[in-house]
């Protein structure tokens, strides 16, 4: 198949996919079912049929409205799909082979809804991040059964032995333990909290998808641009240092870099500070 057409296929299953997460979006944070009922207009509950649903049509068809209705709709759903077709296409430019593109694919569309959800709600439902930790440790068990991927070797001094675990499962641990620990230690140095359960989740779930290295540079990429976000909001009176800023925009954005250049962002940092030659241990 030629990639031009790969590409193309993914983009419209990706407008599909931002359709559904939109309903995710708007039913998530009101703990609606997000299968039942049917699509409908908020405003006038009238179910919609399906050439209402077209992805990016149906918006610009209708002009931003409801056609029963007139009530407007949000930009929202329309940057939603689009996103996201985008984010499709270049995930299988990026990857090509089906497990790798469904993995990081179905993986971006939950951190697409997360990225939303928190903005507005500031919440992160703890069902995107268990969905986000399933898909890698079903991506490394899949890896580890083809031979693509290899368990990181963790030695058990009190046994003399290694144990072999999977990079999903170390990940998951080691990230979510790092936001326990900032979280912990923002409450008893500032007596606030400094990272939300979400955060904690979602943290997981990012070490799982991306493994412990590429997460600790998402993490970092999250980190500098909240500090920029949050500064330029403070000198632009839009908030106080006192007042919160959700983090798990952030988060989502440092992980989406990621999946695309962690691994050559981490590579390149340890050849920086002298330490090239263990990045096949950093990488199995």
């Amino acid at each position: 198949m030629p990639e031009w057409l790969g590409i193309a296929i993914a983009f419209i299953y990706g407008t599909v996919v931002g359709s559904f997460l939109n309903v995710c979006i708007w039913r998530m944070p009101r703990e609606e079912s997000i299968i039942r009922p049917g699509s409908h207009c908020p405003a006038c509950n009238t179910l919609l049929r399906g050439w209402d649903l077209i992805p990016l049509l149906s918006f610009l068809l209708y002009r931003r409205k409801c056609r029963y209705c007139g009530a407007p709709i949000s930009w929202r759903y329309f940057l939603v799909e689009l996103t996201t077709g985008v984010y499709f296409g270049l995930v299988w430019y990026r990857f090509g082979g089906l497990i790798d593109f469904l993995t990081y694919a179905l993986f971006g569309a939950a951190l697409i809804a997360v990225f939303f959800i928190d903005l507005e709600h500031y919440i992160i439902p703890d069902e995107l991040s268990l969905f986000g930790i399933i898909i890698g440790i079903v991506h490394d068990g899949i890896g580890l059964a083809i031979g693509t991927r290899h368990p990181y070797w963790v030695p058990l001094p009190w046994a003399r032995t290694r144990l072999p675990m999977p990079q999903s499962i170390i990940g998951a641990v080691a990230c979510g333990g790092i936001f326990v620990g900032i979280a912990i230690f923002s409450y008893y140095l500032f007596k606030k909290e400094g990272m939300g359960g979400g955060d904690i989740k979602l943290a997981a779930a990012i070490g799982a998808v991306l493994g412990l290295w590429s997460a600790l540079v998402s993490f970092f990429i999250a980190v500098a641009l909240g500090s920029i976000i949050g500064l330029v909001l403070i000198l632009a009176g839009r908030k106080t240092r006192r007042d919160y800023v959700p983090f798990g925009p952030m988060m989502v954005i440092g992980a989406l870099v990621a999946i695309f250049f962690g691994e050559q962002i981490w590579t390149s940092y340890l050849s920086y500070i002298g330490l090239a030659n263990i990045g096949g241990f950093l990488y199995p």
